[in-house]
C-alpha cells in the first residue's frame, strides 16, 4: 500500500460509519457530560426519558409502526433472542423452522428454544440461491410452528419474497419472526404489512452506534419476558437504557429515506465491483433472485481461503470480508452459506463479500479496481 493512498472501507454489511445526523444528535449530550437514568422521576431522568421516546418515535416513523410496538435492546443479537424466545415461551410450539441462511444469532436463539422444548431445529426448504421454496415448505409445515426468517440475507444480500410466506404462515397459524437487521435502509420496511409477529433491527447497520438495537412486536402478539430486570421497556427487557446510543439510533433512523434514495447509485457501484471480480473468474452467489444494492458476494471454485483474500486486500488498504464478521473474524467457513449452497461448498470458504453504503464513492471503486488488479492475479492467474 502506498503511504499516500487512503484506506478504503468496503465492509458496510458488518458495520457502517456513524452518520452525520447521529453524530450531530450525540454531540450536545457528550458535551453536557451527564445524562440521568431514564427511569428516574426527577428532571434529569425525565430529560433522558424524553430523548428515548423521541428516538422511539423516529424509528417507528421509519418503519411505519406505532412507537409503543418498539423495544430498545443492546443490538440485533439480543433482539433476535427476544423475538425467538419471547414468542416461543409465550405459547405452545409444535415445531421449529429456521431459514438456512439465517444469521448465527438467530440460529443460536432457535437452538436454545429447541433445547428448552425438546424440539430439533429444522431448515426451511430452499431452491436456487437460497430462495424459500414455498410449495415444499407448505408440504411439511404443520400448525403451531415457530418460524425464523431472514428478510435480507446478511452475506449474499438476497431478499426474501415474504408475500407468499405470509399467506402460508397465516394459514398454518404459525408464529414467526423476521430478521430485518440488513433490510432497514436498503429496502422499504413497513412492519405492519409484513405479517410477522416480530422484526429485529440494529443501529450500526444504518449509521448508528454499535451496541443498540430494537425489536418490533405486533400488537396483540404475546411475548414472554426473556431478560427480567427493573421493568424498563414496559417490562419486556430489563436493564438501564443506553440513552446516547438510542438517541443516535433515532437520528440515523430519520435518515433512512435518504439512504433508500441513494440505493440506485449504490447498485451501480456494486455492479462495477462485481464486474471486476467476474473478470478474475469469480462466480456471484446471487444472479437470479432479488438482492439489495449494497453487496456482492462472489466466490471461486478453487482451493483458496476467503480469509487469505481478505488479508491480501487489507495489506493493500482495502477493507472487505469473506462473509459475516462473526464468522470471518474466526477465519471459519460460513455455516449460513454452506447451508444455502450445499452442492457448492467452495462458496462458504473461498468468497469475498464486498459491501457498500451511500458513503461509498467512485474513487473508492477505482481504488478497489487498482488493488484487485494486483491482488487477484496472485491467486487466480489469467
Amino acid at each position: 500500500m502506498s503511504p499516500t493512498s487512503p484506506r478504503v472501507y468496503l465492509d458496510h454489511h458488518a458495520t457502517t460509519a456513524l452518520s452525520a445526523g447521529a453524530r450531530a444528535a450525540m454531540g450536545p449530550l457528550l458535551e453536557d457530560g451527564f445524562l440521568g437514568n431514564a427511569s428516574s422521576t426527577h428532571s434529569h431522568g425525565r430529560r433522558a426519558r424524553s430523548l428515548i421516546e423521541a428516538a422511539r418515535r423516529s424509528l417507528a416513523g421509519s418503519i411505519g409502526a406505532s412507537p409503543a410496538s418498539l423495544t430498545f435492546t443492546s443490538g440485533g443479537t439480543e433482539s433476535a433472542h427476544l423475538a425467538v424466545l419471547g414468542l416461543g415461551r409465550a405459547a405452545t410450539v409444535t415445531s421449529l423452522w429456521c431459514d438456512p441462511g439465517a444469521h448465527p444469532c438467530v440460529v443460536a436463539a432457535m437452538e436454545s428454544l429447541g433445547v428448552e422444548r425438546s424440539l430439533a431445529v429444522r431448515w426451511i426448504p430452499t431452491s436456487a440461491e437460497g430462495a424459500i421454496d414455498v410449495r415444499a415448505f407448505a408440504n411439511v409445515l404443520l400448525e403451531g410452528a415457530l418460524v425464523a426468517l431472514s428478510w435480507v440475507q446478511h452475506e449474499t444480500g438476497g431478499v426474501a419474497d415474504i408475500a407468499p410466506l405470509r399467506t402460508l404462515l397465516a394459514e398454518r397459524h404459525a408464529r414467526w419472526m423476521l430478521d430485518a437487521v440488513q433490510a432497514l435502509g436498503k429496502i422499504s420496511v413497513a412492519a405492519e404489512s409484513t405479517g410477522a409477529d416480530a422484526l429485529t433491527f440494529s443501529a450500526h447497520k444504518i449509521g448508528g452506534l454499535s451496541g443498540v438495537g430494537a425489536l418490533w412486536a405486533r400488537g396483540g402478539s404475546d411475548l414472554a419476558t426473556v431478560m427480567p430486570g427493573g421493568g424498563q421497556e414496559r417490562g419486556l427487557r430489563g436493564g438501564t437504557e443506553n440513552v446516547i446510543g438510542i438517541v443516535a439510533f433515532g437520528a440515523a433512523a430519520a435518515e433512512v429515506a435518504e439512504r433508500l434514495a441513494a440505493m440506485p447509485s449504490v447498485a451501480s457501484l456494486r455492479d462495477t465491483i462485481e464486474g471486476i471480480l467476474l473478470g478474475f473468474g469469480a462466480s456471484p452467489s446471487i444472479r437470479a433472485r432479488e438482492r439489495v444494492a449494497t453487496v456482492t458476494h462472489a466466490a471461486w471454485a478453487a482451493d483458496v481461503a476467503g480469509a487469505e483474500l481478505v488479508a491480501a486486500f487489507d495489506v493493500e488498504g482495502i477493507s472487505v470480508s469473506s462473509g459475516a464478521a462473526c464468522s470471518s473474524g474466526r477465519a471459519r467457513a460460513s455455516a449460513s452459506i454452506a447451508r444455502t449452497f450445499p452442492t457448492e461448498p467452495w462458496r462458504a470458504s473461498g468468497a469475498l463479500r464486498v459491501s457498500l453504503s451511500p458513503t461509498t464513492t467512485v474513487r473508492d471503486v477505482a481504488r478497489f479496481r487498482e488493488v484487485a488488479s494486483v491482488v487477484l492475479p496472485r491467486f487466480f492467474p489469467r
